[in-house]
């Protein structure tokens, strides 16, 4: 029980302060969040992650707490898709965005998780640090069909071809012979 009204307590000591009047404070609360095992702070957190009201600096918090946290399953989908939605989404906060793409390198196995690195690294539009990011979390994806799929797609970019072809002889030298011959 009391664990229940700790959790409780300190969300509503979250959401007590205001959206950007004291980051330090709702930094210090998420800090006390984070040593109490209860799926509801999970859930509180996905929503501070999203929350485009919320203060950058929170949100970054959140977003490198919730990528090392070692989840199940289930947890691991959700915060990879709102990981992924960021990716996609964000508009105000760069830096946050950067990190997104970085932090998808661990979510990768996580629903569309690649077709958002895709997204963004297709996007010839997009800042160069951002499809950066995004390649950086595709290496680390490893050799798989999609990833192989896209780095063929991406042979042809002026940017990541060079690197996108390294990879594919890299990853493809590492397969078996029967593997290889379906990735060619």
């Amino acid at each position: 029980m009391s664990k229940r009204v700790s959790v409780d307590t300190l969300i509503q000591a979250f959401r007590a302060v205001g959206p950007i009047s004291d980051t330090i404070r709702k930094l210090d609360v998420l800090l006390d969040l984070d040593r109490i095992d209860d799926p509801r702070s999970l859930s509180f957190l996905v929503g501070v992650l999203t929350d485009p009201d919320e203060p950058e600096a929170v949100r970054f918090e959140v977003l490198t707490r919730l990528s090392d946290a070692r989840l199940p399953a289930r947890r691991r989908r959700r915060v990879g898709r709102a990981i992924r939605d960021l990716l996609l989404s964000e508009t105000r906060c760069t830096r946050l965005r950067l990190q997104a793409a970085l932090a998808a390198a661990k979510f990768t196995d996580v629903d569309d998780a690649v077709d958002a690195l895709r997204a963004v690294l297709l996007n010839i539009d997009a800042p160069c640090e951002l499809r950066y990011y995004a390649f950086t979390s595709l290496y680390a994806a490893g050799p798989r069909a999609e990833t192989f799929e896209l780095l063929r797609q991406l042979r042809a970019d002026e940017t990541f071809g060079r690197c996108a072809q390294g990879l594919l002889a890299e990853w493809g030298a590492m397969l078996p012979p029967e593997w290889r011959a379906s990735q060619a």
